[in-house]
């Protein structure tokens, strides 16, 4: 379990099938995560419950917990990466705590957790361009535009680019050190 002031980082419980099912429903949400819009039956968040559980030695799954209650989830994966390059993911769902800042925090925690504890070198991401919320919150972490693969992805009735994203170490640290940490 990883804490900060506000959240919870913590392996998925059962109890947490029924809030993402209801966030599989949110067929906006599917878009910004580079899905295929559509909603689901339970089973899709049951079936995704039982893949976070299961042992895998390239995964680091967390449930993200504020108030008391599952808003999301987030991962690192490529654990067993040679080259020390993990890739982050997350996603709330919960839109409650959309706009207030949870995302960076979270983002940060994975971070810490990845460079501190995996030893990772570079940990990256890939979004989309109709996405700013989520640019801007990675560009806040430290994350920089690696490139864009043009009109890649099909949302909301066009192509649009995608987004990668990467930091390194060296950026992580430069970057706790002007913030204090």
């Amino acid at each position: 379990m990883i804490k900060s002031a506000r959240l919870i980082l913590r392996p998925m419980q059962r109890d947490d099938i029924p809030r993402q099912h209801e966030f599989n429903q949110d067929v906006e949400a599917y878009g910004l995560d580079c899905e295929m819009p559509r909603v689901s039956p339970i089973s899709v968040a049951e079936a995704f419950f039982e893949a976070r559980i299961k042992p895998d030695p390239n995964l680091a799954p967390f449930a993200i917990e504020a108030d008391g209650k599952y808003i999301g989830h987030c991962s690192l994966t490529g654990l067993q990466h040679r080259h020390g390059n993990l890739e982050l993911g997350i996603a709330i769902g919960d839109r409650e705590y959309w706009g207030r800042g949870y995302g960076q925090e979270t983002i940060g925690l994975l971070l810490d957790f990845g460079f501190q504890y995996l030893g990772a070198r570079r940990v990256c991401l890939t979004t989309h361009a109709q996405n700013p919320h989520a640019i801007r919150c990675y560009l806040a972490c430290g994350f920089i535009e690696d490139g864009r693969p043009r009109k890649a992805l099909w949302i909301q009735g066009e192509y649009v680019d995608l987004v990668d994203m990467s930091i390194l170490r060296d950026e992580w640290q430069a970057l706790r050190e002007s913030r204090g940490g």
